[in-house]
């Protein structure tokens, strides 16, 4: 596990705060502190002075660098010209055990005389400014910002004390053996990492759980993986209950043990008409039986999130019956298994359809939600995920053609576009280029 810093700059009553850019593949569209990994070079570096005399100097030195880099601010100039009152540690968040890759991130307070004029680099911040401590957590809780937990917990601390010195705890906090974690990265929209039977990369299906206060509250794609697994979502469901299940669609890592989770807990089941049917082909006539069971479709309300309504939408393309979900000031997009971070989505047979794959990735895109939120990831600022994936489907139909007119046939192609996969996604590609032929009215050649 490596250390990271972030340097939390305060000025009387305000605090410094960047959003990072959609395009970056750490924290997307985040906001944030401006900080960064603490490199092997930086234990080279010793800077003396009483104002860090009790700290790591290499964290010291991450600190200094960043500042440099991101907002071209000389902190060990600021610090000796006087202009830096103090510097505090303000706690250790230690990334959540589900996350891939995980850091100590040590949070420095350091409290300015003034305000400088910083330059921010464009090429990881999309905006920066100047907030009042209750305007920043007010930025979330009416869901302008995507917060990690420990800036979430800082803006908290903040409006209760802008004098805080210690935030205890500033990370996640659960209990891993008897629960699941959840969390709001979006004020209002739960998150639930659910390890479950997914394709790799993915490793968990993150459930979600959505509805105000006095609306329908809905919990969304539960699939643990095991009973154990089941049974710490039942604990989680008891600090976080739910009035509803909605299955978005009918793949195994988004309803496994959905039925029985609805049976035990007397909740209604949603999904579409398709996704029922599917569902009863693949798992039997008796899968849902004695569940109360209501159909969602194009434009159906489901609840309300932060006072606004959220509606569902078809989404055909990866599976004909999946839904997903929005609110009606597109704050935030709900695509289930339409993108996803880690890796290229299938197209399935039978049901999936790629050129209703393009047609549903583009009409999200031209809906310009402010993040997406996936099934297989934590949400993301913007539509970069879903544009960058548009570009990478075109491009790959482009490649199959060329091989095509080269008379290469359908081993040929996979073998080489998709070389050095693991045998077991395999069939997999073969799935996805036999869907790009059907969209380009091919005949699948054979040997």
């Amino acid at each position: 596990m490596r250390d990271a810093v972030a340097a939390v700059l305060v000025h009387e009553e305000d605090v410094f705060v960047i959003r990072r850019q959609d395009y970056l593949r750490a924290f997307p569209g985040y906001y944030a502190f401006p900080g960064g990994k603490v490199d092997d070079e930086d234990a080279d570096h010793h800077f003396s002075h009483q104002l860090v005399s009790g700290f790591r100097p290499e964290r010291i030195r991450a600190l200094i660098r960043e500042l440099e880099e991101e907002l071209d601010y000389d902190l060990q100039r600021a610090i000796e010209q006087g202009e830096v009152k103090s510097i505090e540690l303000m706690g250790v968040a230690i990334t959540p055990p589900f996350e891939r890759v995980r850091f100590h991130a040590h949070y420095y307070k350091i409290e300015l005389n003034s305000k400088p004029a910083f330059t921010p680099h464009s090429d990881e911040i999309a905006w920066s400014d100047w907030l009042h401590r209750e305007t920043l957590l007010e930025h979330y809780r009416t869901g302008q910002a995507l917060m990690v937990v420990p800036v979430m917990q800082t803006a908290h601390a903040f409006v209760k004390d802008m004098a805080t010195r210690r935030i205890d705890p500033l990370n996640l906090v659960y209990d891993e053996d008897r629960e699941l974690a959840y969390l709001e990265m979006i004020c209002g929209l739960g998150y639930i990492p659910v390890p479950s039977n997914t394709l790799p990369p993915a490793e968990y299906t993150y459930a979600l759980v959505l509805g105000d206060e006095g609306e329908p509250r809905y919990l969304v794609d539960p699939a643990p993986e095991s009973d154990e697994v089941m049974e710490k979502l039942f604990n989680t469901l008891e600090r976080y209950p739910v009035d509803g299940i909605l299955i978005t669609h009918h793949h195994r890592d988004h309803h496994e043990r959905a039925p029985e989770i609805a049976r035990r807990l007397g909740l209604p089941v949603r999904c579409s008409r398709n996704t029922e049917s599917n569902l009863l082909r693949t798992h039997g006539p008796d899968y849902l039986e004695g569940l109360s069971l209501e159909y969602v479709e194009e434009g159906t309300r489901l609840t309300r999130w932060l006072g606004r309504e959220v509606h569902c939408y078809e989404l055909p393309g990866h599976d004909n019956g999946m839904i997903g979900l929005a609110p009606e000031d597109m704050a935030w997009f709900f695509v289930a298994d339409l993108v996803q971070p880690l890796a290229t989505v299938v197209i399935p047979e039978p049901e999936g359809d790629m050129q209703a794959y393009f047609d549903t990735l583009q009409r999200i895109i031209d809906l310009r939600p402010k993040a997406i939120v996936s099934s297989h990831g934590i949400p993301i600022g913007g539509t970069h995920l879903l544009e960058q994936t548009l570009e990478h489907r075109r491009e790959r139909e482009a490649q199959i053609s060329t091989l095509l007119e080269e008379g290469d046939d359908l081993d040929q192609i996979v073998g080489k576009l998709y070389r050095g996969i693991p045998d077991k996604l395999v069939p997999l590609a073969r799935q996805n280029v036999r869907q790009h032929l059907r969209k380009l009215g091919r005949d699948i050649p054979t040997p």
